[in-house]
């Protein structure tokens, strides 16, 4: 098992309004480590959050594509999931794939979508590379926690089974600083800390991910500890940190 849990890959920019691929950020050795990972480059299937919006679909996907070959990382195949992919063709393309790309989007919906095609018993198997990307990483967990964005996330699960593929439960796109938060985001900070009471969450900021093989999980760049209602700090830019070491608080690094 090979599962990069991502919030955001920083792989592209807007340029008049247009979205345009760019190198995908390597400050924390995310390329690095991708290029060291894979198997081959026979292929890389973009699994999007939902099939219903076939151009952002093409759109989202021909930018991951694109940054991935700015940064030195060429397949020879490239498959998209859309809305005319049956559970055997999606089967059929994660096995001729060496990297699954899980996208971003609404979570919930987005393993509504994964149930629908199978997704999980697709994956179970399944040995390459795989990155999720905010919405796609935390579905990744065996036990999904939601977290609510807004008053009417509140209505909706936050609990369900996820796709098995690792037991850690991330918090994208994450900031420390509340000062500026509007009272969506404070609702959404008080419910992360109060979930933390039952289970540790790792609030994971753009640009920083955790890399999971099934044995070790290792934090590369800035990445916090949600724990006990407290949050702290362990890991740095640049730095990489096992989370098997978190066994004991007091020894955390601060």
């Amino acid at each position: 098992m090979k599962v990069f849990l991502t919030s955001n890959l920083n792989h592209y920019e807007k340029t008049d309004g247009v979205k345009v691929a760019k190198e995908i950020d390597n400050k924390n050795g995310l390329v690095d480590q991708l290029k060291s990972k894979l198997d081959g480059t026979k292929g890389i299937l973009y699994v999007p959050a939902d099939a219903s919006n076939k151009d952002k679909i093409n759109e989202y996907s021909k930018i991951l594509f694109d940054a991935l070959k700015l940064s030195g990382i060429v397949f020879d195949n490239y498959y998209v999931v859309d809305d005319k992919s049956s559970v055997e063709e999606v089967r059929d393309r994660v096995l001729k794939s060496d990297l699954v790309f899980l996208s971003g989007g609404d979570t919930f919906t987005q393993m509504q979508y994964f149930e629908g095609i199978k997704l999980r018993v697709i994956l179970s198997d399944y040995e390459g590379v795989i990155i999720g990307q905010s919405a796609g990483a935390i579905n990744l967990a065996e036990d999904v926690y939601n977290s609510p964005e807004c008053e009417e996330d509140l209505k909706r699960p936050c609990y369900f089974k996820g796709l098995g593929k690792t037991h850690i439960n991330i918090e994208p796109h994450f900031v420390l600083d509340t000062s500026n938060f509007d009272s969506d985001e404070m609702l959404h900070r008080t419910a992360v800390l109060e979930e933390s009471m039952r289970r540790n969450l790792y609030g994971i900021p753009d640009g920083s991910h955790i890399f999971d093989d099934g044995v070790e999980q290792t934090m590369y760049g800035d990445c916090y500890l949600l724990r006990d209602g407290e949050v702290k700090k362990i890991c740095e830019n640049e730095v990489a940190y096992g989370l098997n070491n978190l066994k004991n608080i007091e020894h955390f690094p601060m």
